[in-house]
């Protein structure tokens, strides 16, 4: 739980402050320092800080501050405020980008973050097709792979040729049309092909990712996709 409290933006001390609390029910200052083994002042200051983000809430009982968590839910604030922020940011940065030539039809993405940023495009495609799916998601991108793969599942179209390793991943459960490669004819760069892009994936070390936005380029390789399919 740590670990998702600092994915969704609290600092490491304000994560630990605040599951003490949420195990306590409510508490002083003083126990929760002890409890997390803080300096008390670094425990106070975090504390409001809390407070200031509306996690974290207080009364006065004989004169002596209790703290308490606020609502779960208010976890979700921080976070739609920041979406919202994003969303403002991503228009202006529209309005002024100047995109050079040379890059407006490739793309490199490394790491999780741009592994991240493509799949949120992959998973609103509605004629997607995958050559060499592995089903690695679920480790690279744990918390967020199943509900990708949801959406995908739900608009009911995508077409995916896999690896034979991927039907011991969580992904063979999921209600997608899939077909497999023979052993010998299997490799871990996959090919995502959808709305005029071709992505190349592969994951070795870290996330490698090609993103190709040329019309040429995916009808070629629909058509490859096309005869494979029709052959498996």
């Amino acid at each position: 739980m740590l670990e998702k409290l600092q994915k969704i933006g609290l600092s490491e001390k304000e994560s630990h402050i605040y599951l003490a609390l949420v195990k306590s029910g409510e508490s002083t200052a003083n126990k929760i320092a002890k409890q997390t083994a803080t300096n008390r002042t670094v425990t106070y200051n975090v504390l409001q800080q809390l407070v200031e983000k509306g996690l974290v809430t207080y009364i006065h009982k004989d004169k002596i501050r209790l703290y308490v968590v606020a609502k779960p839910e208010a976890l979700l604030s921080s976070i739609k405020e920041k979406e919202t922020l994003a969303k403002d940011l991503i228009s202006e940065i529209n309005k002024i980008k100047v995109t050079p030539q040379s890059f407006k039809n490739v793309a490199i993405y490394e790491g999780l973050e741009g592994m991240k940023v493509i799949f949120d495009e992959i998973r609103r495609s509605d004629d997607l097709r995958v050559i060499n799916a592995t089903g690695l998601i679920f480790e690279y991108l744990k918390y967020s792979a199943g509900h990708i793969v949801k959406d995908i599942e739900l608009y009911g179209n995508t077409k995916v040729i896999a690896n034979q390793s991927l039907k011991k991943t969580p992904l063979a459960k999921f209600k997608i049309n899939i077909k497999y490669l023979p052993k010998e004819a299997e490799n871990y760069a996959t090919t995502f092909i959808f709305k005029e892009k071709v992505i190349i994936q592969v994951l070795k070390d870290k996330p490698f990712l090609i993103k190709i936005e040329n019309k040429e380029i995916y009808d070629g390789y629909k058509k490859d996709f096309d005869v494979l399919w029709s052959k498996l």
